[in-house]
Parts: C-alpha cells; sequence; structure tokens
C-alpha cells in the first residue's frame, strides 16, 4: 500500500526588464487532504502527496488517535478533481477505519474540540488539549558532538524535492547508530514529522534511541508529536520556541540546535 502523486510540477513565470520572457521552473505540488475516521470529518490538511499512506498512519499516532498500527483495520484513498475556468485543482480524501474501541475514544474526544487544522493547536477549544499531559520518555543515549556536526550537509543531501524545488521542508529518520534511515519532505513541517512517525510505525521500526532531523524550527507541536511517538531525540537547524524547550525538558526529550555556523547548541538532554 503507497498513496503517492506528482509532487512536482514545471510552471511557466515571467521575467525580464518587461516581464516579456517566459520561463519554466519545478515548484512543489500542494493538495488538500480530508481525514476522516470511519467516515466522520475530522481535518483538512495541505500536504504533498508523496508518502501519504505514511502520512496518515503517523498524523494518527501522534495526534493520540492511535496507539498501535494494528487498532487501523483499514486504510482508503478517494480523488476528486474540481474544475475551474482555469486549472483543474487535485483533492484527496483518505478514510481511517479504526477499531470499535478508538472509535468510540476519537467520538468523545471530538465532543471537546472545534476542529483539527494545518497549524495544530488552531480551532482547540481548550488549553488541556492544546497542551496534553505527555509520557516522559526513558532515558536515551547521548549523542556525540562528532555525529552532530555533519547532520546539517547530510539532511541536505538527502532531500529529493528540496534539491529540484526547494521552499520545502524535510525530516531525516537517522537509527540508533546515527545512520539515515530515510527523508521525508512536505510543505508542512509537522507533515514531514508524522510521514516520519507513519513510515518508522508501518515498517516495526522502535523509535527509542532513534533521531529526526529536521529542516525548520522546533514548536509545541513537534514536541508533542515526537514525544507521543516514542522519539528520542529531535534536531533541528533553526532555534526552538520556548514552550517547546520546557515541554522536551518535562518528557525527557533530547533537544538540539544546529546553527549555522556556530556550535551545536542543547536545550534539553535525556536523563
Amino acid at each position: 500500500m503507497s498513496f503517492s502523486f506528482n509532487s512536482v510540477q514545471n510552471v511557466d513565470y515571467l521575467f525580464g526588464n518587461n516581464a516579456s520572457h517566459i520561463a519554466l521552473t519545478p515548484l512543489v505540488e500542494e493538495v488538500p487532504v480530508a481525514i476522516t475516521i470511519n467516515g466522520i470529518a475530522h481535518a483538512v490538511m495541505m500536504t504533498t502527496p508523496i508518502h501519504l499512506d505514511a502520512f496518515v498512519i503517523g498524523f494518527a499516532l501522534s495526534e493520540g488517535l492511535i496507539d498501535d498500527l494494528a487498532e487501523v483495520r483499514d486504510l482508503t484513498l478517494q480523488q476528486t478533481e474540481n474544475d475551474s475556468a482555469e486549472s483543474t485543482i487535485l483533492s484527496l480524501s483518505i478514510n481511517l477505519d479504526l477499531s470499535p474501541r478508538k472509535l468510540n475514544d476519537f467520538k468523545r474526544i471530538k465532543q471537546a474540540r472545534i476542529g483539527a487544522t494545518g497549524c495544530g493547536l488552531c480551532g482547540v477549544e481548550s488549553i488541556k488539549y492544546a497542551l496534553p499531559k505527555l509520557d516522559t520518555l526513558p532515558k536515551s543515549n547521548n549523542i556525540n558532538k562528532e555525529d552532530l556536526l555533519h547532520l546539517r550537509e547530510l539532511l541536505f543531501s538527502t532531500q529529493r524535492l528540496g534539491k529540484v524545488t526547494g521552499a520545502i521542508h524535510a525530516a531525516l529518520l537517522l537509527s540508533e547508530h546515527n545512520q539515515p534511515i530515510i527523508c521525508m519532505e512536505d510543505i508542512g513541517r509537522h507533515n514531514a514529522l508524522d510521514k516520519i512517525i507513519g513510515y518508522a510505525l508501518m515498517n516495526n521500526i522502535h523509535l527509542h534511541n532513534h533521531s529526526v532531523v529536521m529542516s525548520s524550527r522546533c514548536s509545541t507541536e513537534l514536541i508533542q508529536k515526537a514525544v507521543r511517538a516514542g522519539l528520542s531525540r529531535l534536531i533541528h537547524l533553526a532555534s526552538p520556541s520556548t514552550l517547546a524547550v520546557t515541554l522536551a525538558k518535562r518528557s525527557n526529550l533530547t533537544l538540539i540546535h544546529l546553527p549555522k555556523k556556530d556550535e551545536p547548541r542543547i536545550f534539553s538532554l535525556s536523563e
């Protein structure tokens, strides 16, 4: 099972002093994906339409909809095209059929929410749902400084879409021995991490002592997703927010920032 569509499209543009010249440039695709749970509307996410099965499975785990892959009974995709005067817009709908117990949990939680959106916390009615209590991760192995120094270049080298289009987020999964496993890319940083989480769950990769290197800054939502998935380390190329640091320390998640020129900055270390 693999849900993937075209991720890059050549788009024409005008350039020159009088904008009289026409050229083509590759741009990353952005597609609305409606996620339903047993036929019940849950969220619409704007995403890059590759590895969509991993994305939806990872989204379900990182958002607390499931705890295990066995709780997903079926995964189905529907494709629609909305025609306008100038172009056709692709849209997708993915339905997750959950076990009866998880479906009941979903219905209870849904009553306390206004709805879910791409920014993660928007539309959450109560602070307790915006900042849920997170588990404390087990102690993980420390990563050597020498292993951090090459990660910025490694992330760039493993990107496929980023080399073609730029302007896309990337998340690179590293093994316990800091070897690259897979790089996921998406217009949304949350989506890129969800794809990693879903890939790991679908391939029976337990994320303890694993790392994810991300091109984006680290925000609260990414900490929550990482902790729910059991990931030990988040390593970012941009600075984290203050709340992200606080939550990482509370959850025993290692959180590291890799500046362009300066030494790695360790904001939270597993103890």
